[in-house]
């Protein structure tokens, strides 16, 4: 077998199916699990807290309070397989001693109430990443559903977030929002789990001049395996592979990483993958495809988790 490859994946939504299903970390049939991530090497999740979702009963605020608690609870009682990470440096000691290493990003802020004033309580909280919007607009900006810019409030979120070590992540916004951001953004700037629109035209994706903003401002796309951001119709490995082959041809080498949109994604995922585990599979399906070893364990690994230590505080 090829040698296992550390990992570093920037979005996954066990976090709110853990809240909302009273599904636990160690072992479920998540497509993330401890128990499957300890089969990788090396591994660094970023967990998204998303409070702004449909159909919620409770306020987006109760409900992000109670996903961050219950969060931290599955820690707590988890504290032999993982570690709750709040900067990148934190996230190599805690790999090194073995561990799982967890860090929190927000999906729509919402959860906070689009509150510039309530970042550095998030980072306090060991929020290291955050979208402005899910897939409606709010306070902040327009979604690639809606449309809209990027409002003055949301402004103000961008520069605070990144004042404080928090990544601002482009996914789910709209392109015009987008492009705003860029114009006041002072820091690398991430699409979490956003693939080539050249390669799958879905809003959801990447156009490739905004993917060559994203690598001129020293940031990184995460690749999404949710089937309806690869392909039209069935997913395989090749379309994983289509994606990442046209990044790299933007002069992407060190700006693509993981982002799975697992727990996120329905189980619509690429024939053959069906839990985070299987990232060795992909990884020995794409070093047969013809790319490099070296490639490779910079968009396994190295790439999200450079980006990542350049913004710690």
């Amino acid at each position: 077998m090829t040698k296992k490859p550390p990992v570093a994946d920037a979005h996954c939504d066990l976090a709110a199916r853990m809240l909302l299903e009273h599904l636990p970390m160690r072992e479920n049939a998540a497509n993330v699990s401890l128990t499957q991530g300890k089969m990788l090497s090396d591994y660094l999740q970023f967990f998204a807290l998303w409070a702004e979702q449909p159909n919620l009963l409770v306020p987006q605020t109760v409900c992000f309070d109670q996903m961050y608690q219950n969060f931290l609870r599955e820690i707590g009682e988890n504290e032999d397989l993982v570690q709750l990470c709040d900067s990148g440096k934190a996230a190599e000691r805690a790999m090194q001693g073995g561990k799982i290493a967890a860090m929190l990003s927000i999906e729509g802020a919402g959860g906070i109430a689009c509150d510039p004033g309530r970042l550095e309580q998030a980072r306090r909280m060991g929020v290291r990443m955050t979208t402005l919007t899910w897939n409606a607009a709010n306070e902040l900006a327009g979604s690639h559903i809606t449309g809209e810019g990027l409002t003055r409030r949301g402004v103000e979120f961008v520069r605070r977030a990144q004042t404080l070590g928090i990544l601002v992540d482009t996914s789910h916004l709209s392109e015009r929002a987008f492009w705003e951001l860029c114009g006041v953004s002072n820091a690398p700037i991430v699409a979490s789990h956003s693939n080539a629109r050249a390669c799958c035209a879905h809003s959801r994706n990447l156009t490739d001049e905004q993917f060559r903003e994203i690598c001129r401002s020293g940031g990184f796309a995460g690749l999404n395996l949710y089937r309806a951001f690869l392909t039209d119709g069935q997913a395989t490995f090749s379309d994983v592979a289509r994606h990442l082959d046209h990044f790299l041809a933007l002069g992407g080498e060190d700006h693509v990483c993981l982002g799975g949109d697992l727990d996120g994604c329905d189980n619509c995922l690429p024939a053959g993958f069906s839990t985070v585990a299987d990232y060795q599979c992909l990884y020995e399906f794409l070093l047969q495809a013809g790319f490099t070893e070296p490639v490779l364990e910079k968009v396994y690994y190295k790439n999200l988790m450079r980006v990542v230590i350049s913004c710690d505080m």
